[in-house]
């Protein structure tokens, strides 16, 4: 009989690529995540691995167990699913990943309303950016992502990954008191501030890629001079008026006094929030719970 931990060590590393990747995933050391690879080999009795320069390529063996082990493991979740479905409340452990505005707001909100609610739910939160969390939801390693998308962007689907829209959050210029009164309010706000300092995500990211954009729309590329993903680092620097930037307004709640909140465009541009989950997730209610007290947070009052 075949080890399901193992079986799912290969399904992993089909879809990520090397072992170093699997054992952050599955919170393995990689010498561990080696060693159930080559004793599974023994299970099977054939080799399904192979060293192609410096990385790991599966042998045909390798790839047609690692399809038979995506749809085990499938299977093993919906079974798990259909038994606690059969609960009269939903109870057991839910992974969730999201982002740090998210993280400081959305998802402590949700955690309290669980454990009102549905206190045989456990929560278990990680940080990651979007990108990194939603490539880890087809595998095992989170149930729930928290994701973001700028104006323009579109989340692509994933098979078996639902999406559930949570919010659209209006994206704020925000700039220091002494900086916005030298602005004309009734002018395009944003082109007065070519020759600002900025502070901004890494490049490459959607925020940051979604700001060039809009400023190069006005004849400037932005002088980026904090780089941060951390917002409030940004908030932080735009308070001390050494930058300019544009933050959402989800993370404005806990930015420092001395800041200025402007207008883009009107309406407002907006990242727009949504909560995805896999269809198979082991616990299907419990995830459903989760997305629900999510949505809760989001609109408290409704």
């Amino acid at each position: 009989m075949l080890n399901v931990d193992r079986l799912r060590i290969l399904a992993e590393l089909s879809r990520l690529g090397t072992l170093t990747a699997v054992a952050e995933t599955l919170s393995y050391s990689t010498s561990a995540v080696s060693q159930q690879l080559h004793q599974l080999e023994k299970d099977v009795g054939a080799p399904l691995v192979e060293r192609v320069g410096r990385r790991l390529a599966l042998t045909d063996q390798g790839t047609i167990l690692a399809g038979h082990a995506r749809t085990i493991l499938a299977d093993l979740e919906r079974a798990e699913a259909d038994v606690l479905a059969a609960a009269s409340e939903p109870r057991g452990t839910v992974t969730v990943a999201a982002f740090q505005s998210v993280a400081t707001t959305l998802v402590p909100a949700a955690v309290g309303i669980l454990r009102r609610e549905h206190p045989g739910i456990e929560v278990v939160f990680r940080l990651g950016e979007t990108d990194e969390a939603l490539a880890a939801l087809p595998g095992a390693g989170v149930d729930v992502v928290i994701a973001e998308s700028y104006p323009g962007a579109v989340t692509p689907p994933t098979p078996g990954v639902v999406l559930v829209p949570l919010l659209e959050d209006p994206l704020r210029l925000v700039v220091s008191a002494e900086r916005a009164a030298l602005l004309d309010p009734g002018q395009d706000v944003l082109g007065q501030l070519a020759d600002a300092a900025w502070a901004g995500e890494p490049q490459h990211t959607p925020p940051r890629e979604w700001l060039g954009e809009q400023c190069r729309r006005r004849g400037f590329e932005p002088r980026v001079t904090c780089v941060s993903e951390d917002l409030l680092v940004q908030a932080a620097f735009v308070a001390g008026g050494h930058a300019v930037a544009v933050l959402p307004e989800l993370a404005l709640g806990s930015a420092p006094e001395g800041i200025v909140t402007l207008p883009l465009d009107d309406p407002a541009p907006c990242r727009t929030i949504t909560a995805a989950w896999r269809e198979s997730a082991r616990n299907h209610r419990a995830a459903q719970a989760v997305l629900e007290a999510l949505r809760w947070a989001v609109h408290p009052t409704r």
